[in-house]
């Protein structure tokens, strides 16, 4: 790979992509209220950044699969490329109708023109180079990633001897790519090992793919995701939930038939699926042979409970190991033309145990051995509005469905209305839908409003209103319960390299609380949670090769009547600096105080390559952590992060087997990036 000089590269006329700049993408990931440390979500973005799209040979759909482009903006990019023939450049795209400077600057890190003569790509350790160095499979591509992570504190499970295995958590993946004859062929291995556990390969996860090879778009063998529609009846998560960006998240962009390559244990399927064009047509078929963790009734033997996090470490875990399979086939038809895209799908499962009901609890939750679900979905885009939503009809008779448009205008404002409609007994246990609930398509009702607006250069504002109700009892409320959400947000570039953000959310719902009657007996109450949450920070680029960054937040918790209320502050400042090319360094240190868990704040923070880190603080302490990254040369980066978390006045930390004495918990990352 030729680099190109500093004093080159920062000439008027050429335009910088600069892969340091991580902002756009925190808006996106920041909005998960879980802890993840591999997620689909941040592979799919990496892999954006590493293989960027060729713009003189992207298609509509390609261009949906980058946050932040709707179907007008994608629609009007071709639109410009058919008129005006092929790209000289990225800058250009600024003169299609709808890319504004902002969005330009959001989605300029997925999109090359590999034969440009004055576009210029910074990396994220600061290596300068052009977009015709970047190699287009000459040969094989290939990429291995290593990744060691440790809690350096003893946690109770190892003293106990309740873990069988050893502290550290180890991942290794191997992936490579190569095109011949116009068929890009993949495969893929990862191994993992989560902490306590005793195997290496603890969780294997593999496959091999053809892309465009005959008449098949695709076809793939091991293991895969499908992702088809608004994912109401055939998906797994890897989609954006409703945050920052008001309108992007709401519409899920069906990826159809991928490899898999998290490492979320139970996210995917194993077997075959093809796909094949036919004309306008495309035909699906796909087919599992899965395991899943369950825990067993000891007097039936049938499926008490299913188990998702993956841990293997005690020997109550171990035993739930792949203890049920679920077989399962399916297919879907698609149409499109033009921008009219229309689908239906259908699928079929059955498990080799049976699933408990409990009528107690879950009165509607899945049971049985046997599931499935058919859909239609549709996606039409007329003139500035685009309509899209889905139908799905569950085998427990129920149907659900979600109707959205959206309207583009362009360079002023984009707007999103969409309803949905689950009912209490529709059950699909592969669906992930748009919701209040994290993807579980059930018992839910919800009207969604979502406006982005840009008042003036530099200035973009985001606002939505979530109204939704739980019609129906569930274990954890047995009584029907609603709220709302609403949030506004304002990022605002003041001048180049400065940023200040406004953003401020309240979030009001029922919540059944557990209290004392005049008998001092347990009974449940509803009462009404109101959060308010505010925030105020900004970012200075002072230099190429320096970064400040501060932000303080602000949780305030109130009940209508029973629960007691609580507040909570968290303040981070932070630097980033560039010492010389292929080194870059971040420090930041965080203070928080909050009253109890009620009023956590989550703290989105840099990590190492492939990792999601979206800490919940509570309590009152600091947190400090540091992260560095080298790349001496163009196919080799090391990266570590250490983080450190002092917790005031507790003896100790967690509970149960991840109870750890003490206020200090502290870890260690460490991983290792070599493409050949």
């Amino acid at each position: 790979m030729a680099l190109v000089t500093v004093n080159t590269v920062f000439s008027r006329e050429q335009d910088t992509t600069d892969l340091r700049n991580f902002y756009p993408e925190e808006i996106l990931l920041e909005n998960s209220d879980t802890e993840t440390e591999d997620s689909r979500l941040l592979d799919d973005l990496e892999k954006l950044r590493r293989d960027p799209l060729e713009l003189n040979k992207v298609s509509y759909d390609d261009l949906l699969s980058i946050p932040f482009i709707n179907s007008a903006a994608a629609r009007n990019i071709i639109e410009y490329r058919n008129k005006n023939g092929p790209f000289r450049s990225k800058r250009q795209l600024l003169n299609a109708e709808g890319i504004t400077d902002d969005l330009y600057e959001k989605i300029k890190i997925y999109i090359i023109v590999r034969k440009s003569a004055v576009d210029v790509i910074v990396d994220e350790t600061g290596n300068i180079f052009r977009p015709r160095d970047l190699s287009v499979f000459e040969g094989i591509k290939a990429v291995v990633r290593s990744r060691f992570t440790q809690d350096l504190q003893t946690k109770a499970g190892y003293t106990n001897g309740k873990y069988e295995g050893t502290k550290p958590k180890l991942y290794n993946r191997l992936s490579s790519e190569t095109e011949r004859s116009g068929t890009l062929y993949r495969i893929n291995l990862t191994l993992e090992k989560d902490p306590g556990e005793k195997y290496l390969n603890d969780f294997t996860s593999g496959f091999i793919e053809a892309n465009n090879l005959w008449k098949f778009r695709k076809i793939a063998a091991g293991d895969f995701s499908l992702n088809y529609g608004q994912g109401l009846t055939l998906s797994g998560s890897g989609y954006f939930s409703k945050g920052t960006d008001a309108v992007s998240p709401l519409k899920r962009k069906g990826k159809g038939i991928r490899g898999y390559t998290s490492s979320a244990e139970s996210e995917f399927f194993r077997g075959a699926a093809v796909s094949l064009d036919q004309k306008n047509f495309t035909f699906d078929m796909f087919y599992s042979d899965n395991y899943f963790d369950a825990g067993l009734d000891e007097s039936t033997g049938r499926v008490s409970a299913f188990y998702n996090d993956g841990y293997h470490r005690t020997s109550a875990e171990m035993m739930r190991k792949r203890s049920v399979k679920e077989k399962l086939f399916g297919g879907r038809i698609s149409y499109s033309k033009d921008f009219l895209r229309l689908g239906g799908t259908y699928w079929s499962g059955k498990f080799s145990r049976s699933v408990i009901k409990d009528t107690v609890k879950e009165l509607y939750n899945f049971s049985g051995d046997r599931s499935g679900a058919a859909g239609a979905d549709y996606d039409v885009l007329f003139k500035n509005m685009n309509f899209f939503g889905e139908w799905t009809y569950s085998y427990s008779g129920a149907v659900a469905s979600i109707n959205s448009v959206s309207f583009s205008f362009p360079g002023v404002a984009e707007l999103v209305l969409s309803y949905r409609n689950y009912p209490n007994d529709f059950i699909s246990v592969h669906s992930s839908a748009f919701g209040e609930k994290g993807g579980e398509a059930k018992n839910e009702r919800g009207f969604y409003a979502g406006l982005t607006m840009r008042p003036f250069r530099g200035l973009v504002l985001n606002t939505y209103f979530d109204q939704y109700r739980f019609p129906y009892r569930t274990y954890l409320n047995p009584l029907p319960v609603s709220g709302n959400d609403f949030l506004f947000n304002a990022d605002w570039k003041m001048y180049k390299g400065f940023i200040l953000n406004l953003k401020i959310k309240n979030e009001s719902k029922g919540e059944i609380l557990t209290v004392k009657d005049s008998y001092q007996r347990d009974i449940k109450v509803t009462d009404k949670r109101n959060q308010l949450s505010s925030r105020i920070g900004f970012i200075y680029q002072l230099t190429e090769s320096l970064r400040i960054r501060s932000r303080f937040e602000f949780v305030n918790v109130k009940y209508s009547e029973y629960g007691t209320g609580s507040r909570g502050s968290l303040f981070f400042s932070d630097l980033r600096l560039m010492p010389f090319r292929g080194l870059i360094f971040d420090i930041r240190i965080i203070f928080f105080d909050t009253e109890n868990f009620d009023s956590r704040i989550y703290e989105y923070e840099n990590d190492i390559k492939g990792v999601m880190s979206n800490t919940a603080l509570y309590g009152k302490g600091r947190r400090w952590y540091t992260v560095l990254k080298y790349k001496p040369f163009p196919k080799f980066e090391i990266s570590a992060k250490y983080s450190e978390t002092f917790s005031d006045g507790v003896k100790m930390i967690g509970s149960g087997n991840d109870m750890i004495e003490g206020d200090i918990n502290n870890k260690l990352n460490i991983g290792l990036e070599i493409g050949f």
